[in-house]
């Protein structure tokens, strides 16, 4: 193994493929990002690439991105911003220059080809409805009058009361039709196979705190009146016609308003017309949508069923015991089998007519890459788009299942640092809380490893990919059985390595944050911590998150009882007790668990005399910044992480920075600035 560790600013060199789409001349279009340094952004374009030969660029922009490979396999859609707005642009797959079809737009959320590959249907940003909107902004001082809820996101910050909505655009000219109106959100387009039908997901007429999506199906006109197919018992989204036309298959589950997973996501089936829904993976416990985290990059492996050809089956990820595979479950729901799977995180496929299957997949030691399943079950790596790691001191994690206090299998990884004996280790706890850690490549956990600290990781109950009770188990105690389970999680990794005991620190974000921060103010065993976007008081983030209320219903709180059970399960409860030493990390523009959950906890404590306690504040980013943040922010967090846990967990042959302001920024030993 080489000796060169992984370096925070070796970020700028990782290149990842996503969203592949198979043509059927044998290529897989994908989108290739990078991150680019000087101007601090992730850059992103088009790539193609088949079997024998080495991929490349097939767009010229920066910012292309969703590409789909029309019926006939003769063009390339794809949405592009070439400095003048989000456009959807279409290009022949022979080679030639991309032609905008579309308007510019704010944002494009998704396209699709209708059958006759003559149309295409798209997801965009409307113009303010003032009838209907929730929402009205004074653009010129920023000020909002805000009517309901939602009124900011994450993912698209404070908004502005415009609604995403479907619209329709014929390629040989004229103006896109407007399909769908009012207040409410669009997505997941897909057409009949006759081209007289599109389907789609909204949240329609509901309470405006539900977290519910009904099917529609309408026309592809402007006076068609959308078709309410499902009974608004559940989330619904990325419906799929089936060829023969007959039914659509799409994602969720009948438990009502929950959409946090601790509700298996199943593959469901209605008839087009309407009727009785049914579940074809309800008896698999398991997920059909990825649950499988990262960091380097963005969370959700949530895709629309594809059919076969000859519809007798579908395609959809299967995610267990921390790892995604490709699943084909019978449409009779009599049976499913593995298509690709193995210890890995398959997080996005496409199909063609032929049976071959492009996919995109993660391990413990490869971030991303392309890989190509033909009919006949043989599989072949397409792409080798990070060769520089070959050089970095990776190291494959093993597996070890120890036992929870009260019988239950929980799931553990370890990575050992190069001097195993008495090493000093770092136990990471995910977040959601119904994400899972597993077979995927986390870029902070090697580089910890490679600067002499072991790293310990695995999926306490709450976590997905273990069956609807493993996920549900946490329901109400938040604090109870998965604190408890945490704590047996680091009891495996000291039964299976040679631990100093006096050197543990402990280490997430989101809930991982909230469980960083509870374990320091309840438990004497970690000599350090990093509490990361945390939520450190379930009261205020109730209130001041874009989708806080969902709390409510994870931690069997409601506002009936005066916020106390809310209190009660706060970290920030006992963070008095907290007397190690504690990096607080979180940025200004988290919305979904806000900056003043990081900056209430930084200021109890310096305001105890607990003067080992610092606070890096981000700007600029979201709450999703260490998978999707900008390549400086990223890189920054990194340092701040390896050099506080250098510091005060003392890996051997590592000399720690000064204890000065911006210390923890500087680069690491062996890295350049």
């Amino acid at each position: 193994m080489s000796q060169t560790p992984l370096v925070p600013s070796d970020l700028y060199r990782l290149a990842m493929p996503s969203d592949p789409q198979c043509a059927s001349d044998d290529r897989v279009f994908f989108v290739l990002s990078t991150p680019h340094e000087e101007s601090d952004e992730a850059r992103t374009a088009i790539w193609s690439v088949r079997s024998g030969a080495p991929a490349a660029a097939f767009t010229s922009g920066i910012h292309d991105r969703m590409p789909r490979v029309a019926p006939d396999s003769d063009q390339l859609a794809f949405v592009g911003d070439r400095g003048e707005g989000k456009k959807v642009y279409v290009m022949p797959l022979a080679g030639g220059e991309a032609r905008a079809v579309t308007p510019a737009y704010d944002a494009i959320a998704a396209i699709a080809w209708s059958p006759d590959a003559r149309r295409l249907a798209y997801v965009a940003v409307a113009p303010l409805d003032p009838a209907s909107a929730r929402i009205a902004l004074d653009e010129r001082t920023g000020a909002r009058h805000i009517r309901a809820l939602p009124f900011k996101s994450d993912d698209d910050g404070l908004l502005d009361g415009r609604r995403k909505h479907l619209f329709v655009c014929d390629l040989a000219g004229g103006e896109p039709v407007r399909i769908t109106h009012g207040d409410f959100d669009v997505a997941g387009p897909a057409w009949s196979p006759d081209g007289t039908q599109i389907a789609y997901s909204a949240r329609v007429d509901m309470r405006e705190d539900a977290f519910i999506d009904d099917i529609f199906v309408t026309a592809p006109d402007a006076a068609s009146v959308p078709r309410r197919l499902t009974a608004s018992n559940g989330p619904m989204m990325l419906p799929s016609f089936s060829h023969d036309g007959r039914e659509i298959a799409f994602i969720g589950h009948l438990h009502g308003d929950d959409a946090g997973g601790r509700f298996n996501n199943e593959l469901l089936i209605i008839p087009a017309a309407g009727g009785a829904l049914r579940s074809l993976s309800a008896s698999v416990d398991r997920s059909v949508t990825d649950y499988v985290i990262c960091d380097v990059r963005g969370v959700g492996g949530q895709q629309a069923p594809l059919w076969s050809a000859g519809d007798t089956e579908l395609y959809v990820p299967l995610c267990s015991e921390g790892a995604c595979a490709i699943a084909s479950f019978a449409r009779d729901g009599a049976s499913h089998r593995v298509v690709a799977g193995g210890e890995r995180d398959i997080y996005s496929f496409s199909r063609v007519a032929d049976g071959t299957v492009g996919f995109v997949y993660s391990t413990p030691l490869v971030p991303s890459e392309i890989a190509l399943l033909d009919s006949y079950g043989n599989e072949e790596r397409l792409t080798d788009c990070n060769p520089w790691l070959a050089e970095r001191a990776l190291r494959a994690p093993r597996r070890v299942r120890p036992s929870a206090k009260d019988g239950w299998t929980l799931d553990l990884w370890l990575l050992d640092p190069d001097r195993a004996e008495h090493a000093p280790w770092v136990l990471e706890v995910h977040g959601g809380p119904h994400m899972a850690y597993g077979f995927a490549f986390c870029f902070e956990f090697q580089m910890l490893a490679s600067h002499g600290m072991g790293v310990a990781y695995g999926n306490p109950r709450g976590s997905q990919s273990y069956g609807h009770a493993y996920a549900d188990a946490i329901t109400g105690d938040w604090g109870g059985i998965d604190a408890t389970d945490v704590l047996a999680l680091l009891d495996g990794a000291e039964a299976n390595a040679s631990i100093d005991a006096r050197r543990i620190g402990i280490a997430g974000g989101s809930y991982g944050g909230f469980m960083t921060t509870w374990q320091l103010g309840h438990s004497k065993r970690f000599a350090a911590g990093v509490s990361m976007r945390a939520v450190n008081d379930l009261v205020s983030e109730v209130g001041a998150a874009d989708l806080g209320w969902f709390l409510e219903r994870e931690v069997a709180a409601p506002w009936n009882d005066g916020g106390r059970k809310l209190f009660e399960n706060s970290p920030m409860r006992a963070a008095h007790e907290i007397d190690v030493p504690l990096l607080v990390e979180h940025s200004e523009r988290d919305y979904r668990c806000p900056i003043d959950q990081g900056e209430q906890l930084f200021t109890l404590l310096r305001r105890l005399g607990r003067t080992a306690t610092e606070f890096v504040r981000f700007t600029g980013d979201g709450h999703g910044l260490s998978r999707t943040g900008k390549p400086r922010n990223r890189m920054l967090r990194l340092r701040a992480i390896a050099h506080w846990f250098i510091r005060y967990l003392r890996p051997d042959g590592i000399t720690p920075v000064g204890d000065e302001a911006g210390a923890l920024f500087k680069p690491l030993p062996n890295e350049t600035a």
